[in-house]
Protein backbone atom coordinates (compact mmCIF):
# COMPACT_ATOMS: atom_id res chain seq x y z
CA UNK A 1 0.00 0.00 0.00
CA UNK A 2 2.79 2.42 0.92
CA UNK A 3 4.57 1.57 -2.35
CA UNK A 4 1.39 2.29 -4.28
CA UNK A 5 0.98 5.65 -2.55
CA UNK A 6 4.63 6.49 -3.25
CA UNK A 7 4.23 5.60 -6.89
CA UNK A 8 1.11 7.75 -7.08
CA UNK A 9 2.95 10.71 -5.56
CA UNK A 10 5.77 10.33 -8.12
CA UNK A 11 3.26 10.14 -10.99
CA UNK A 12 1.39 13.24 -9.80
CA UNK A 13 4.64 15.10 -9.36
CA UNK A 14 5.73 14.15 -12.88
CA UNK A 15 2.43 15.34 -14.35
CA UNK A 16 2.72 18.60 -12.46
CA UNK A 17 6.21 19.18 -13.82
CA UNK A 18 5.05 18.41 -17.37
CA UNK A 19 2.12 20.76 -17.00
CA UNK A 20 4.36 23.57 -15.80
CA UNK A 21 7.00 23.12 -18.51
CA UNK A 22 4.86 22.24 -21.54
CA UNK A 23 2.95 25.52 -21.59
CA UNK A 24 0.01 26.30 -23.87
CA UNK A 25 -0.17 24.82 -27.38
CA UNK A 26 1.47 27.02 -29.98
CA UNK A 27 -1.00 29.14 -31.96
CA UNK A 28 -1.36 28.28 -35.65
CA UNK A 29 0.21 30.62 -38.18
CA UNK A 30 -2.55 32.43 -40.07
CA UNK A 31 -1.99 32.59 -43.83
CA UNK A 32 -4.09 33.65 -46.81
CA UNK A 33 -4.43 31.80 -50.10
CA UNK A 34 -5.67 33.86 -53.05
CA UNK A 35 -7.19 31.99 -56.02
CA UNK A 36 -6.39 33.06 -59.55
CA UNK A 37 -10.07 33.60 -60.21
CA UNK A 38 -13.42 33.08 -58.48
CA UNK A 39 -13.71 29.79 -56.64
CA UNK A 40 -14.36 26.77 -58.86
CA UNK A 41 -13.96 23.02 -58.58
CA UNK A 42 -10.24 23.50 -59.27
CA UNK A 43 -10.01 24.74 -55.71
CA UNK A 44 -11.53 21.65 -54.10
CA UNK A 45 -7.92 20.67 -53.36
CA UNK A 46 -7.77 23.42 -50.75
CA UNK A 47 -11.18 22.99 -49.16
CA UNK A 48 -10.48 19.27 -48.86
CA UNK A 49 -7.06 19.81 -47.32
CA UNK A 50 -8.59 22.15 -44.76
CA UNK A 51 -11.44 19.73 -44.04
CA UNK A 52 -9.05 16.81 -43.62
CA UNK A 53 -6.93 18.83 -41.19
CA UNK A 54 -3.71 18.74 -43.24
CA UNK A 55 -3.05 22.45 -42.79
CA UNK A 56 -4.06 22.42 -39.13
CA UNK A 57 -1.63 19.57 -38.49
CA UNK A 58 1.03 21.67 -40.20
CA UNK A 59 0.33 24.48 -37.75
CA UNK A 60 -1.47 26.65 -40.29
CA UNK A 61 -4.84 28.36 -40.36
CA UNK A 62 -5.73 29.11 -43.99
CA UNK A 63 -8.08 31.83 -45.21
CA UNK A 64 -9.32 31.26 -48.77
CA UNK A 65 -9.81 34.33 -50.97
CA UNK A 66 -11.17 34.63 -54.50
CA UNK A 67 -9.17 36.36 -57.24
CA UNK A 68 -9.60 38.47 -60.36
CA UNK A 69 -7.11 36.87 -62.72
CA UNK A 70 -3.68 35.26 -62.64
CA UNK A 71 -1.77 38.50 -63.17
CA UNK A 72 -3.68 40.40 -60.48
CA UNK A 73 -3.26 37.59 -57.95
CA UNK A 74 0.45 37.25 -58.73
CA UNK A 75 1.00 40.97 -58.23
CA UNK A 76 -1.02 41.00 -54.99
CA UNK A 77 1.03 38.12 -53.56
CA UNK A 78 4.32 39.67 -54.67
CA UNK A 79 3.37 42.92 -52.92
CA UNK A 80 2.57 41.09 -49.68
CA UNK A 81 -1.21 41.51 -49.86
CA UNK A 82 -1.60 37.73 -49.65
CA UNK A 83 0.73 35.00 -48.49
CA UNK A 84 0.13 32.51 -51.30
CA UNK A 85 -1.47 32.56 -54.74
CA UNK A 86 -2.77 29.56 -56.66
CA UNK A 87 -4.20 28.71 -60.12
CA UNK A 88 -1.57 31.08 -61.52
CA UNK A 89 -1.15 30.54 -65.25
CA UNK A 90 2.42 29.37 -65.77
CA UNK A 91 3.08 31.46 -68.86
CA UNK A 92 1.71 34.60 -67.23
CA UNK A 93 3.83 34.05 -64.13
CA UNK A 94 7.06 33.35 -66.03
CA UNK A 95 6.65 36.54 -68.03
CA UNK A 96 5.90 38.68 -64.95
CA UNK A 97 8.74 37.16 -62.94
CA UNK A 98 11.20 37.61 -65.81
CA UNK A 99 10.29 41.29 -65.79
CA UNK A 100 11.03 41.62 -62.09
CA UNK A 101 7.99 40.41 -60.15
CA UNK A 102 9.44 39.43 -56.72
CA UNK A 103 7.75 36.06 -56.37
CA UNK A 104 8.60 32.37 -56.85
CA UNK A 105 6.60 29.36 -58.03
CA UNK A 106 6.87 26.78 -55.25
CA UNK A 107 4.51 24.02 -56.46
CA UNK A 108 2.83 22.90 -59.67
CA UNK A 109 -0.84 22.33 -59.00
CA UNK A 110 -1.25 21.55 -62.70
CA UNK A 111 2.04 20.49 -64.23
CA UNK A 112 0.53 20.08 -67.71
CA UNK A 113 -0.58 23.18 -69.59
CA UNK A 114 -4.39 23.60 -69.74
CA UNK A 115 -4.31 25.43 -73.11
CA UNK A 116 -6.71 23.81 -75.57
CA UNK A 117 -8.77 24.15 -78.72
CA UNK A 118 -12.28 22.83 -78.14
CA UNK A 119 -14.39 21.56 -81.01
CA UNK A 120 -17.74 19.75 -81.05
CA UNK A 121 -17.29 16.05 -80.37
CA UNK A 122 -19.47 15.32 -83.40
CA UNK A 123 -17.10 17.37 -85.61
CA UNK A 124 -13.76 17.09 -83.82
CA UNK A 125 -10.56 18.93 -84.66
CA UNK A 126 -8.07 16.26 -83.65
CA UNK A 127 -4.78 17.71 -84.90
CA UNK A 128 -3.37 21.17 -85.64
CA UNK A 129 -3.40 20.32 -89.36
CA UNK A 130 -7.19 20.10 -89.17
CA UNK A 131 -7.36 23.74 -88.02
CA UNK A 132 -6.77 24.81 -91.62
CA UNK A 133 -10.01 25.99 -93.17
CA UNK A 134 -11.70 26.35 -89.77
CA UNK A 135 -12.97 29.40 -87.88
CA UNK A 136 -11.57 29.57 -84.34
CA UNK A 137 -12.80 31.92 -81.59
CA UNK A 138 -10.04 33.71 -79.68
CA UNK A 139 -9.73 36.50 -77.11
CA UNK A 140 -6.85 38.80 -77.97
CA UNK A 141 -4.24 38.89 -75.22
CA UNK A 142 -5.16 35.75 -73.30
CA UNK A 143 -2.77 32.78 -73.09
CA UNK A 144 -4.53 30.35 -75.44
CA UNK A 145 -4.97 33.02 -78.12
CA UNK A 146 -1.45 34.43 -77.79
CA UNK A 147 0.06 30.97 -78.27
CA UNK A 148 -2.25 29.77 -81.04
CA UNK A 149 0.32 31.03 -83.60
CA UNK A 150 2.91 28.86 -81.86
CA UNK A 151 0.65 25.82 -82.19
CA UNK A 152 0.25 26.55 -85.90
CA UNK A 153 3.91 27.29 -86.66
CA UNK A 154 5.33 24.36 -84.69
CA UNK A 155 3.00 22.04 -86.60
CA UNK A 156 3.64 23.66 -89.99
CA UNK A 157 0.09 24.97 -90.44
CA UNK A 158 -0.39 28.04 -92.64
CA UNK A 159 -1.89 30.64 -90.26
CA UNK A 160 -3.55 32.46 -93.17
CA UNK A 161 -5.78 29.43 -93.65
CA UNK A 162 -7.17 29.63 -90.09
CA UNK A 163 -9.88 32.23 -89.51
CA UNK A 164 -9.43 33.72 -86.04
CA UNK A 165 -12.55 35.45 -84.71
CA UNK A 166 -11.77 37.80 -81.81
CA UNK A 167 -14.38 38.10 -79.04
CA UNK A 168 -14.77 38.38 -75.27
CA UNK A 169 -14.44 35.22 -73.09
CA UNK A 170 -18.18 34.75 -72.47
CA UNK A 171 -19.32 35.07 -76.09
CA UNK A 172 -16.34 32.95 -77.13
CA UNK A 173 -17.84 29.87 -75.49
CA UNK A 174 -21.33 30.74 -76.67
CA UNK A 175 -20.06 31.01 -80.25
CA UNK A 176 -19.13 27.34 -80.19
CA UNK A 177 -22.52 26.37 -78.77
CA UNK A 178 -24.31 28.34 -81.47
CA UNK A 179 -22.15 26.96 -84.28
CA UNK A 180 -20.82 30.40 -85.25
CA UNK A 181 -17.28 28.99 -85.03
CA UNK A 182 -15.87 25.49 -85.39
CA UNK A 183 -13.41 25.72 -82.51
CA UNK A 184 -12.46 27.87 -79.56
CA UNK A 185 -8.99 28.53 -78.11
CA UNK A 186 -9.38 28.50 -74.35
CA UNK A 187 -8.60 26.68 -71.08
CA UNK A 188 -9.46 23.01 -70.66
CA UNK A 189 -10.92 23.65 -67.21
CA UNK A 190 -13.91 25.20 -69.01
CA UNK A 191 -14.88 21.84 -70.51
CA UNK A 192 -17.45 21.10 -67.76
CA UNK A 193 -19.07 24.49 -68.43
CA UNK A 194 -19.64 23.63 -72.08
CA UNK A 195 -20.76 20.10 -71.32
CA UNK A 196 -23.23 21.38 -68.72
CA UNK A 197 -24.88 23.28 -71.59
CA UNK A 198 -25.18 20.13 -73.67
CA UNK A 199 -22.09 20.56 -75.85
CA UNK A 200 -19.75 17.58 -75.71
CA UNK A 201 -16.33 18.65 -76.91
CA UNK A 202 -13.08 17.26 -78.22
CA UNK A 203 -9.95 18.67 -76.56
CA UNK A 204 -6.92 19.41 -78.72
CA UNK A 205 -4.29 20.09 -76.06
CA UNK A 206 -1.48 22.46 -77.03
CA UNK A 207 0.99 20.51 -74.88
CA UNK A 208 0.35 17.35 -76.92
CA UNK A 209 1.53 19.12 -80.08
CA UNK A 210 4.74 20.84 -79.05
CA UNK A 211 3.52 23.94 -77.19
CA UNK A 212 4.88 22.91 -73.80
CA UNK A 213 4.40 25.61 -71.18
CA UNK A 214 3.92 25.33 -67.42
CA UNK A 215 0.39 24.71 -66.20
CA UNK A 216 -0.85 26.29 -62.97
CA UNK A 217 1.51 27.34 -60.19
CA UNK A 218 1.29 27.93 -56.45
CA UNK A 219 3.39 31.01 -55.71
CA UNK A 220 4.74 32.97 -52.74
CA UNK A 221 6.51 36.30 -52.49
CA UNK A 222 10.29 36.27 -52.21
CA UNK A 223 9.97 38.28 -49.01
CA UNK A 224 7.81 35.57 -47.38
CA UNK A 225 10.19 32.85 -48.55
CA UNK A 226 13.14 34.68 -47.00
CA UNK A 227 11.41 35.71 -43.77
CA UNK A 228 9.25 32.65 -43.10
CA UNK A 229 10.68 29.73 -45.03
CA UNK A 230 9.35 27.27 -42.46
CA UNK A 231 5.79 28.51 -43.03
CA UNK A 232 6.28 28.03 -46.77
CA UNK A 233 7.71 24.54 -46.25
CA UNK A 234 4.77 23.51 -44.06
CA UNK A 235 2.24 24.96 -46.50
CA UNK A 236 3.76 23.07 -49.43
CA UNK A 237 3.79 19.81 -47.45
CA UNK A 238 0.10 20.24 -46.57
CA UNK A 239 -0.69 21.16 -50.18
CA UNK A 240 0.91 17.96 -51.47
CA UNK A 241 -1.13 15.94 -48.96
CA UNK A 242 -4.24 17.75 -50.20
CA UNK A 243 -3.48 17.00 -53.85
CA UNK A 244 -2.82 13.34 -53.02
CA UNK A 245 -6.06 13.01 -51.07
CA UNK A 246 -8.00 14.70 -53.88
CA UNK A 247 -6.55 12.29 -56.42
CA UNK A 248 -7.58 9.38 -54.21
CA UNK A 249 -11.15 10.60 -53.62
CA UNK A 250 -12.27 13.41 -55.97
CA UNK A 251 -15.89 12.97 -54.90
CA UNK A 252 -15.05 13.74 -51.29
CA UNK A 253 -12.89 16.69 -52.36
CA UNK A 254 -15.70 18.14 -54.46
CA UNK A 255 -18.14 17.59 -51.59
CA UNK A 256 -15.88 19.61 -49.29
CA UNK A 257 -15.88 22.43 -51.86
CA UNK A 258 -19.68 22.40 -51.95
CA UNK A 259 -19.80 22.85 -48.18
CA UNK A 260 -17.73 26.02 -48.41
CA UNK A 261 -19.39 27.30 -51.60
CA UNK A 262 -22.94 25.89 -51.38
CA UNK A 263 -24.29 28.04 -54.24
CA UNK A 264 -21.90 26.41 -56.71
CA UNK A 265 -23.15 23.46 -58.78
CA UNK A 266 -22.07 20.21 -57.14
CA UNK A 267 -21.85 18.39 -60.46
CA UNK A 268 -19.80 21.20 -61.96
CA UNK A 269 -17.44 21.19 -58.97
CA UNK A 270 -16.83 17.45 -59.30
CA UNK A 271 -16.24 17.65 -63.05
CA UNK A 272 -13.80 20.54 -62.63
CA UNK A 273 -11.99 18.66 -59.88
CA UNK A 274 -11.51 15.74 -62.24
CA UNK A 275 -10.23 18.05 -64.98
CA UNK A 276 -7.54 19.56 -62.77
CA UNK A 277 -6.54 16.07 -61.63
CA UNK A 278 -5.90 15.15 -65.27
CA UNK A 279 -3.34 17.97 -65.33
CA UNK A 280 -1.53 17.04 -62.11
CA UNK A 281 1.37 15.57 -64.10
CA UNK A 282 3.13 16.53 -67.32
CA UNK A 283 5.29 14.05 -69.27
CA UNK A 284 8.35 15.52 -67.53
CA UNK A 285 6.94 15.05 -64.01
CA UNK A 286 5.67 11.48 -64.46
CA UNK A 287 7.19 9.31 -61.74
CA UNK A 288 8.16 12.35 -59.65
CA UNK A 289 6.47 13.53 -56.44
CA UNK A 290 3.07 15.12 -56.94
CA UNK A 291 3.38 18.89 -57.22
CA UNK A 292 6.91 18.84 -58.65
CA UNK A 293 7.77 21.99 -60.60
CA UNK A 294 9.23 20.99 -63.97
CA UNK A 295 12.34 23.03 -64.68
CA UNK A 296 12.43 21.60 -68.20
CA UNK A 297 8.85 22.75 -68.90
CA UNK A 298 9.71 26.20 -67.53
CA UNK A 299 12.69 26.49 -69.89
CA UNK A 300 10.72 25.26 -72.90
CA UNK A 301 7.84 27.55 -72.01
CA UNK A 302 10.17 30.54 -71.73
CA UNK A 303 11.59 29.84 -75.20
CA UNK A 304 8.10 29.67 -76.70
CA UNK A 305 6.93 32.77 -74.84
CA UNK A 306 10.01 34.69 -75.96
CA UNK A 307 9.21 33.94 -79.59
CA UNK A 308 5.43 34.30 -79.47
CA UNK A 309 4.78 36.35 -76.35
CA UNK A 310 6.46 39.08 -74.33
CA UNK A 311 9.03 37.08 -72.37
CA UNK A 312 12.34 39.01 -72.31
CA UNK A 313 15.39 37.48 -73.98
CA UNK A 314 18.26 36.09 -71.93
CA UNK A 315 16.37 35.49 -68.67
CA UNK A 316 16.69 32.01 -67.14
CA UNK A 317 13.22 31.00 -65.81
CA UNK A 318 14.68 28.55 -63.32
CA UNK A 319 15.64 31.56 -61.21
CA UNK A 320 12.03 32.02 -60.11
CA UNK A 321 10.69 28.46 -59.95
CA UNK A 322 11.83 25.99 -57.29
CA UNK A 323 11.39 22.55 -55.80
CA UNK A 324 13.34 23.32 -52.62
CA UNK A 325 10.17 23.06 -50.51
CA UNK A 326 8.97 19.99 -52.35
CA UNK A 327 11.85 17.77 -53.40
CA UNK A 328 14.84 19.56 -51.88
CA UNK A 329 16.36 20.54 -55.25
Amino acid sequence: RSMTQASLRVTLASLLVLGLTAGPAAAADKVSLRFGFVATGLDAIWTYGIERGFFREAGLEVELREGKGSAVTAQTVAAGGDDFGVDIDGGTFLTLAAKGLPATAILSVAAKSPLVVFSPKARPIRTPAELAGKSIAITAGDGPSALLPALLELNKVDASKVTQVNMQPGPKLTSLLSGRVEGVATNVVLRPTLESKGQEVYSLMYADFGVVTPGLYLIASNQLIQAKSDVVRRFVAAAVRSMTATEQDPEAAAASFSKVYPQYSKDMALNETRVVMSLFRSPDTEGKPLGTVSLADARTGAEILQKFGSYPAGVDPTGFVTNRFQTGE
